[in-house]
């Protein structure tokens, strides 16, 4: 195996044995499964620049210096084609997707194979091992690991379960031939850096779930980027897996028209919840360029309160006339279920739209093709008014073990719908509400932050600056009660003087007294802290557990500095 890091150090002779230069990158064509060397971008010592060496001038990768099948006199240039990029350029130390892993890595090292006359692109390297022998300290490592216990394992992903989230062209036949014509120049400063239009197939063989995870580790600027180069349907099923607020964030980096699009696709109720997190001056353009019969119904459901039946209920329901017969029903059910969102409910209604029963899936495929709704329906139907509180829709869910609970107005006309899936996300948001509560920190926002910032110091500070002052009452009322007593007790005083260097009994008070102070405030910080933490463990692995690690370390150190600064002013 030949590594891309050893190669870059390599030397390049002719067949007369003369060096022409040294490696300075490698050019690969993308369009086969594991790409095809097509060229080395060569530092050369003629010219003191850099050159493109077509492939089918190099004899080997493999031996100690690399050698080529014709004299320097008899080089040519090598226009790069547009499907081809630069390992070193557009892919080392690159973001690049794991699809079998569903993870964002950062590319170490790249490996290659020489195949008889053919080298390809075979993986990339994330481990340690392969920084370090960038770093030229690998053979340190092999000695270590020899007289050690210290094993560095390689990982390596193949190519083939590789996907780019970005890449540049490595050149483009139009523009760069007469560049390259004359000097032979053509490597790094003359390629253009365009973006290519990646096409992300192997990413969308992928669940959309599992899509998301990716996304969300990415900037927004690259995850749209890749929700750009799917298909929009595609793309509106990731978006509707992605986590709060990355949505309406992603949502505002796509163009316009595509935005659009992708909210075409969506259910009412997801379309509505995205929208609902953008200005609204921005909403109602993507809104007016969508058809009015697809935004008629998410303008309906932005009406009502975020966190109502209302708020969270979806206008597309399965709904017939009570005389409507089993084999109506079964017509209409095949030629609307791809629009709807579930379907193991069919709710019967008169004219004016009341709810009048349900009748479930089980009922209608094992009924007589001639019965009517009426005689088969349940007239006792669990529901909930538009404005019943979401916790409380997610508790009649939970209670009668529904799939789905039907929303009336005031006058019991049929709105919409609560499905499960929707009550699972109440059920986290209420959990994350209630978490943020006894930890006194928004956990969620936090887990979506990324860096340290200040603030989230303030945000927590608040907590932590009604511990002080309760502190400082409770401190003052015990000086009022100890100063008396260790003003009398010369023993401890003296005892104290002794540690401290200091013999007045104010000092040994004072001390004495802010310890509840220190006690309420620093269990207050690790309360926080705690939550937090506990939070992001539910979801969070490896590298971004330890950066939420230090993050709080930050926050509980800039705490505890105001907290410091505080006690100073009041005392």
């Amino acid at each position: 195996m030949i590594f891309l890091s050893t190669l870059l150090r390599q030397g390049i002779y002719d067949n007369e044995d003369r060096r022409v230069g040294t490696v300075r990158d490698v050019c690969v064509a993308l369009n086969e499964t594991f790409p095809v060397v097509t060229a080395l971008v060569a530092h050369t010592t003629a010219n003191n620049g850099d050159t493109f060496i077509p492939w089918s001038q190099v004899h080997n990768l493999e031996e100690p210096h690399i050698q080529l099948t014709v004299n320097r006199q008899e080089m040519v240039p090598y226009v790069p084609e547009c499907n081809e990029l630069l390992l070193k350029r557009d892919i080392l130390d690159k973001q690049i997707v794991d699809t079998q892993g569903f993870r964002v890595v950062k590319v170490n090292d790249l490996k290659l194979a020489q195949i008889k006359k053919t080298a390809r692109l075979v993986g990339v390297d994330i481990s340690l091992s392969g920084l370090l022998r960038r770093l030229g300290a690998q053979p340190i490592v092999d000695i270590l690991s020899r007289v050690t216990p210290l094993q560095l394992d390689e990982r390596t992903i193949t190519w083939n379960y590789v996907e780019p989230i970005q890449m540049v062209k490595a050149g483009s036949t139009g523009q760069l031939a007469p560049a390259l014509a004359g000097a032979m120049i053509g490597a790094t400063a003359v390629v253009p850096q365009v973006q290519l239009n990646v096409s992300h197939n192997k990413l969308a063989e992928l669940h959309p779930a599992d899509i998301a995870d990716i996304l969300e580790q990415l900037d927004v600027e690259k995850a749209g980027a890749v929700l750009e180069g799917l298909d929009t349907e595609t793309a509106a099923d990731i978006l509707n897996e992605v986590e709060y607020p990355l949505q309406s964030e992603l949502l505002s980096e796509l163009d316009p028209e595509r935005a659009s699009d992708l909210l075409e696709w969506l259910a009412p109720d997801d379309a509505a919840d995205i929208l609902a997190d953008i200005p609204r001056a921005e909403a109602e353009h993507l809104l007016n360029l969508m058809p009015t019969t697809e935004s008629q119904p998410i303008r309906d459901l932005l009406r009502y309160e975020a966190e109502t039946a209302g708020g969270i209920m979806t206008n597309e329901v399965l709904a017939l006339l009570q005389d409507a017969t089993i084999e109506e029903a079964l017509v209409h059910l095949r030629k609307h279920s791809l629009h709807l969102e579930m379907i193991y409910y069919l709710y019967i209604i008169d004219e004016e739209r009341h709810l009048k029963g349900v009748v479930s899936l089980r009922q209608l495929v094992t009924a007589e093709p001639t019965a009517r709704m009426q005689d088969l329906m349940d007239p006792d139907v669990i529901k909930v008014q538009l404005a019943t509180d979401q916790e409380e829709v997610a508790r009649v869910i939970a209670k009668y073990d529904l799939l789905g609970v039907p929303v009336v107005d005031a006058e019991n006309h049929l709105v919409g719908l609560v499905t499960v899936d929707d009550v699972i996300d109440v059920i986290h948001e209420e959990q994350a509400e209630d978490f943020s509560e006894i930890a006194g920190a928004d956990v969620q926002e936090v887990a979506e932050e990324e860096a340290f910032s200040w603030q989230s110091a303030f945000s927590r500070f608040t907590w932590l600056a009604v511990n002080v002052v309760a502190g400082f009452i409770l401190a003052l009322v015990l000086t009022r009660v100890f100063s008396p007593i260790l003003a009398s007790n010369t023993v401890l005083v003296s005892l104290f003087g002794a540690v401290a260097n200091n013999t007045s009994h104010l000092a040994l008070s004072g001390l004495i007294c802010l310890v509840p102070m220190l006690l309420l405030t620093s269990g207050s910080a690790g309360a926080q802290t705690l939550g937090v933490v506990g939070w992001n463990l539910r979801m969070k692995r490896g590298l971004d557990l330890w950066q939420g690690f230090f993050r709080e370390l930050r926050l509980g150190t800039c705490g505890g500095i105001l907290t410091s600064a505080i006690v100073v002013v009041l005392t």
